[in-house]
């Protein structure tokens, strides 16, 4: 018998976030799924009058693609992905892993390199189509949030399937707080940050581009930026894990990063002239 729960988010990212309708075609990415949601979506984008396109790929396998790519392989696979993502009027990416370090070993030269070259179909993706980005629920996930793998399922889908529209009203207030906000401040203890989002504006995310969602975002004037920023909590980015990141910012930019692996840490804020510089600031 179907876990009920896996229709119900299934509908929710074809009728609500992508707005699916007859005659579209969607692009669904599957990472390391299980095939009984897959099988969900694929039906739940059928009963809008959507064609659904799947691409299934798997973490292991990929890492094993990057390990190996150049200039030459990244770029026919950008102009391969760019010629389905023109095809279609909309996108949904659900990112599982059954490792979330599986790429840690990944040269991030090649890391760089591979993002880089594809950067043109994100952009298109972003720009041009109606699209839904989550993760699914993983032990690795329940591992790293200290709770067991049911127990994460359950937060899981009590979120992701949560009434957004009722979110969206409910935002109204923080949205216009924003608007109106000249200097902001963070303090805490490690962190005492300061900067400007003035005549920024401010964006609601109802679970139109990201499930689970609630967050309302803006963006810190560029050059405003000035403090430190230190953050208790461990991340994981391309496989690797950071701990205890501590960021230090001047007139915007970041001039000195340190965490439990600042080598990789610097080499990702080394990719390009503007990773030193903050892109988004949210509440929610």
């Amino acid at each position: 018998m179907t876990d009920p729960r896996l229709k119900k988010l299934a509908r929710l990212l074809t009728e609500y976030s992508t707005a699916l309708k007859r005659g579209d075609r969607v692009l669904l990415d599957l990472i390391d799924v299980p095939d009984e949601f897959s099988v969900e979506l694929i039906r739940a984008a059928r009963e809008t009058g959507a064609t659904p396109l799947v691409e299934v790929r798997h973490t292991r396998v990929s890492r094993e693609i990057l390990r190996g790519t150049n200039h030459k392989h990244a770029g026919l696979v950008r102009d391969i992905e760019m010629f389905r993502m023109k095809k279609v009027q909309a996108y949904v990416a659900i990112r599982g892993s059954h490792n979330a370090s599986e790429t840690s070993d990944v040269p991030n030269d090649l890391m760089a390199l591979y993002s880089k070259v594809l950067r043109p179909v994100l952009n298109y993706r972003v720009n041009k189509t109606r699209w839904c980005v989550l993760r699914w629920p993983t032990p690795s996930m329940a591992q790293a949030a200290n709770m067991s793998t049911e127990a994460f399922e359950d937060f899981y889908f009590d979120v992701c399937t949560m009434d957004y529209r009722k979110m969206a009203r409910a935002m109204v207030p923080l949205v216009k707080r924003m608007q109106k906000a000249d200097r902001v401040d963070l303090k805490a203890a490690g962190t005492n940050l300061t900067f400007s989002i003035k005549g920024i504006g401010a964006q609601p995310c109802v679970g139109l581009r990201n499930i689970p969602d609630g967050e309302v975002f803006s963006c810190p004037v560029k050059n405003s930026v000035n403090g430190v920023i230190q953050f208790n909590t461990p991340t994981i980015y391309s496989g690797v894990r950071f701990e205890n990141i501590r960021l230090e910012f001047k007139d915007g930019k970041i001039i000195k990063a340190t965490s439990s692996n600042t080598k990789r840490l610097n080499e990702i804020l080394d990719t390009d002239a503007g990773a030193r510089y903050i892109g988004e600031f949210s509440l929610g």
